[in-house]
């Protein structure tokens, strides 16, 4: 359809039409650059750093997201606005399908690789040149690209021939870039400092809107249209772009509205975790970063909603049997590695596990049936074990690598706003708040605040080098100071920044302890027990920087001599200040050699006292037995230390500690430190045992044989023997949870069909001896003798006594004149 005359005349071949706009086109243009832009920071802010596939995948995303959202769907709506001459149809810009399609994929490509090398050397390098070098080159490809498009776009119109205004391009390109770069440099900048949070997210994208539309309508003020023909059709071509640019602009939307969907869902399920029991990996590099996820997260998973307390005062915590199994099995992670699949598989026949990915697996794990499970403590050790194997698949590393259990529970969940609730006062007089009636300890010093709802999590704790470090980074982790993700960490766990400072400094710490056992030489040791509050067993006074070891001082570089032991032995069931005042006498002896050695002595008693000032210890009495600082330590590769030790026990009414070196632990606790030293015998002992139990949870129970007829006799005692294994059967659960569990009894052949079974265990038998009379025809009458109970265990499975065992029953023996009396006649000068 050929133009009219009146058209033609009106507007002919060479002129330049007058040029007007539409106001709401230009709003929208703006609006959809805004939205192409927030698509582009969330998904930017999303993004897994590194050189993975899913790196690349995420920046393609997001330079798909800004080119062709915010730029292209932008140009070509607010070209739209523009209104040439009256408005005539065959005189409006179209567009050749060509350039429209070449101005779409040209900005992608730039702008790929402009965030491709910012994300890579900015984060990954440690100078400064280096960093503000990326940032420029990506400001300068986003601001380039931004430019290339609208004038190539806008040269592919098919009736126009422009002229463009030079001041205005460089002007246009200028906006462009310094847009870009300030965009681009503060979103970077931020991100790595961990303060990208909502409202800075919003400043970049209004910056980077501004990039693109500031650019855009200053090309187009700088810009005249020639005409050089007129379109022919009916002029509907124009909506097919402005269509595919709504389709595009609405998808980004809904992108938009998917991702904030998700960041809700996942502050919620934060939220209820905080309040329950979770597992947590704190892995530090070699200057002290906290690895943390692309949120600024700890990597973390729920092992159950809750943990069960049978009664008010079972609390989770060191002293609990579980805390001390999970303590020694992440310092020998082999032991239970190869059992973790058959552990799922049981969780999933009896339900408390829904799920077999790691990404809904917490979700799905549930204590809401553990109320009548009588199985609980072995329930509740695979969700660890499950739950620990899942966290080392999303680190993409083998459990074994996982690190070791910190040696406290994090308490989670406190909501701190909460303890400035308003009380009433009872009479009336006046509101009180709730931080105000915090109980406090006036022993310790310590206060101890009203607690809102509460979770737990254990942490694993581990050092990584600087190969381990690279790996991380290539999965999308980071490794940050706790400056800069304390925020995000201190609203994730509910927990105030201070707390979680705190926490932090304690785990880095402990990462960089080293186990503390002397190699060799001979030592003076503290050994005080505390009864424990509420009756609950007794504590050890260790030191806190090492509460692996007892308070400790060097007696002698090596062993002694024999003259030297018996020396020592004199002093034997003397309290320390009797010791002091008996070394006092060294100059009344014959030797020299034991006039110095006892100076020496006295000398290590004050430096004892020095290192443990409690009253108590001078009450303590000594005792002359040599015993190993580490038990099992019979190898050539190690040559123990072995310590003579002060043995006391403190009055239950004094519980303050007179130096803040010290601290009380659980005496169980402390045995579990004794045996979890590297290299322990007990390790591949608790593996033994845990294949013993563990083996039998998948078992389906044997097939009852029909009975055979056989005699009187024997028929009774096949009778007599069944009924007496069923009372002597050992429980499947080894871990001796007193009111907690009651464990139930394993399959018959629990310790045959697993091949270390023979090894582990312990086979009671009674011995019984029967007496038939036959001479009584009317009935026949039997005579059961008992022979005595034979116990046989394996040395495989026996545990050794630790130190703390041995000094034990030494501190009982000294308050127990009869159980003194009792012990055996050795000398003390022995070594055991």
């Amino acid at each position: 359809m050929s133009p009219s005359p009146e058209l033609e005349a009106k507007y002919p071949i060479g002129s330049r039409p007058n040029i007007s706009f539409t106001p709401y086109l230009i709003f929208c243009s703006y609006l959809v650059s805004l939205i192409g832009s927030a698509t582009t920071v969330e998904l930017l802010h999303r993004r897994v750093s590194g050189s993975g596939w899913r790196a690349w995948v995420q920046i393609a995303g997001c330079s798909v997201s800004f080119g062709l959202v915010a730029i292209w769907c932008m140009h070509f709506i607010g070209n739209r606005a523009i209104v040439l001459g009256d408005g005539e149809e065959e005189i409006q810009l179209y567009y050749s399908p060509a350039f429209t399609a070449l101005s779409a994929i040209i900005p992608v490509v730039v702008i790929f690789l402009g965030l491709m090398i910012a994300d890579r050397f900015y984060r990954r390098s440690k100078h400064t040149a280096v960093r503000v070098v990326s940032l420029i080159v990506c400001g300068v490809c986003a601001g380039a690209a931004i430019t290339e498009m609208h004038y190539l776009g806008n040269n592919g119109t098919t009736n126009y021939r422009l002229h463009l205004s030079w001041p205005h391009v460089f002007g246009a390109a200028s906006i462009a870039v310094g847009a870009s770069l300030l965009s681009f440099g503060l979103f970077f900048h931020w991100s790595d400092s961990w303060l990208n949070n909502i409202f800075r997210r919003c400043l970049v994208v209004c910056f980077l809107a501004l990039a693109v539309s500031g650019m855009h309508w200053t090309g187009a003020a700088g810009t005249w249209y020639e005409v050089r023909g007129y379109h022919e059709g009916s002029g509907q071509e124009r909506n097919v772009t402005l269509i595919i640019a709504l389709c595009l602009c609405l998808s980004a939307c809904f992108v938009c509205f998917l991702l904030g969907f998700l960041k809700q869902r996942h502050l919620r399920l934060l939220k209820d975790r905080a309040q329950q029991v979770v597992l947590a990996c704190a892995i530090f590099d070699e200057s002290g970063k906290l690895l943390v996820s692309q949120g600024g997260l700890l990597p973390c998973q729920t092992i159950t909603r809750q943990f069960h307390q049978r009664t008010f005062a079972d609390e989770f915590d060191t002293r609990h049997p579980i805390f001390q199994w999970i303590f020694r099995v992440s310092r020998h992670w082999r032991g239970v590695a190869d059992l973790i699949p058959s552990m799922r598989e049981h969780l999933h026949s009896t339900g408390y596990l829904q799920s077999a990915s790691p990404t809904t697996a917490a979700d799905s794990r549930s204590s809401s049936s553990f109320e009548d499970d009588s199985t609980y403590s072995a329930t509740f050790r695979e969700l660890f074990c499950v739950t620990a194997y899942d966290i080392a698949k999303t680190l993409d590393t083998g459990i074994q690598n996982l690190g070791t259990l910190y040696e406290e529970v994090a308490t989670t969940g406190t909501s701190m706003s909460m303890a400035r609730t308003v009380l009433k006062d009872p009479h009336d007089r006046k509101d009180i708040l709730a931080a105000d009636v915090a109980n406090k300890d006036v022993e310790t010093g310590m206060a101890n605040p009203i607690i809102f709802g509460r979770g737990q999590m254990l942490v694993l704790t581990k050092k990584a080098d600087a190969n381990e470090v690279r790996r991380l980074q290539n999965l999308g982790f980071h490794f940050a100071n706790i400056d800069q993700v304390g925020d995000n960490l201190a609203r994730s766990l509910q927990v105030t920044r201070d707390d979680l400072h705190d926490m932090v400094a304690r785990w880095q710490s402990f990462t960089e302890r080293e186990p503390s056992i002397p190699p060799s030489g001979t030592y003076l040791a503290s050994f005080l027990l505390q009864p424990a509050p509420g009756m609950r067993g007794l504590d050890v006074i260790v030191p806190r920087a090492n509460p692996d070891r007892l308070p400790m001082v060097k007696l002698a570089n090596g062993d002694l001599t024999v003259g030297e032991l018996k020396v020592l032995a004199s002093f034997n069931g003397l309290s320390l200040d009797a010791c002091l005042a008996r070394t006092g006498l060294g100059s009344k002896l014959e030797s020299k050699e034991d006039d110095a050695f006892l100076e020496n002595f006295r000398n290590s008693i004050l430096d004892l006292v020095n290192d443990a000032p409690e009253v108590a210890l001078h009450r303590a009495i000594f005792s002359a037995k040599q015993l190993n600082v580490v038990h099992g330590a019979g190898s050539k590769e190690r040559s123990p230390a072995t310590i003579f030790a002060f043995c006391g026990i403190k009055d239950i009414y004094i519980q303050s500690l007179q130096s803040m070196t010290l601290k009380c632990i659980p005496m169980s606790f402390f045995q579990t430190y004794l045996r979890s030293y590297p290299g322990s015998p007990d390790h591949q002992i608790l593996a033994i045992r845990n294949h013993n139990e563990f083996a039998t949870l998948t078992r389906t129970p044997p097939i009852t044989e029909k009975p055979e007829k056989r005699s009187n006799r024997w028929h009774f005692r096949l009778r007599s023997a069944r009924s007496m294994s069923s009372d002597t059967t050992l429980q499947s659960d080894s871990c001796s949870e007193k009111s907690l569990v009651n464990p139930t009894p394993p399959c018959d052949d629990a310790s045959s069909s697993h091949p270390w079974g023979g090894m582990g265990g312990i086979m009671v038998t009674s011995t019984q001896q029967i007496f038939h009379d036959e001479s009584k025809k009317n009935g026949s009458t039997m005579e059961l003798r008992d022979m005595g109970v034979k116990s046989e265990a394996s040395v495989a499975d026996t545990e050794q006594q630790t130190l703390a065992d041995r000094l034990m029953v030494i501190t009982t023996a000294f308050r127990d004149p009869h159980a003194q009396r009792a012990l055996p006649k050795e000398p003390y000068y022995g070594r055991r």
